[in-house]
């Protein structure tokens, strides 16, 4: 198993992403509230560079009492990573696509913090 320094834990300040290459396939690492997260930076719809996209929460839908909808919010709890070709949403603890989870995702690589350093394990 691979395993590539993407940095210091400090290049990741302010929503900073790093590209890198893991074992021949180009990779984004993020960091999001203490944890760092990694994926192949291609969209499996048109080959977008994924990594490019906006987090934001899942949109949801408030219902009233009888189930009606009364409002949207976003999520704070499934925070989606939007590619930014054509909107295509993924889910970041999964990689799998918002609109169709069991047929498309990102592919997903751990990535680690020892002491200041972040890994990516391939």
């Amino acid at each position: 198993m691979a395993e590539v320094r993407a940095g210091r834990v400090s290049d990741f300040a302010d929503g900073q992403r790093i590209l890198l290459e893991v074992e021949g396939r180009e990779v984004f690492v993020f960091e999001r509230e203490g944890r760092f997260y990694a994926f192949q930076n291609i969209c499996p719809h048109m080959g977008g560079p994924v990594g490019e996209g906006i987090l934001m929460g899942k949109v949801e839908a408030v219902l009233d009492e009888d189930k009606r909808q009364v409002r949207e919010r976003f999520s704070t709890t499934e925070i989606h990573l939007v590619c930014p070709w054509h909107g295509w949403e993924f889910d970041i603890e999964t990689g799998r696509c918002a609109a169709l989870p069991d047929r498309y995702r990102i592919r997903r690589y751990e990535a680690v913090q020892r002491g200041d350093d972040v890994y990516v394990l391939g």
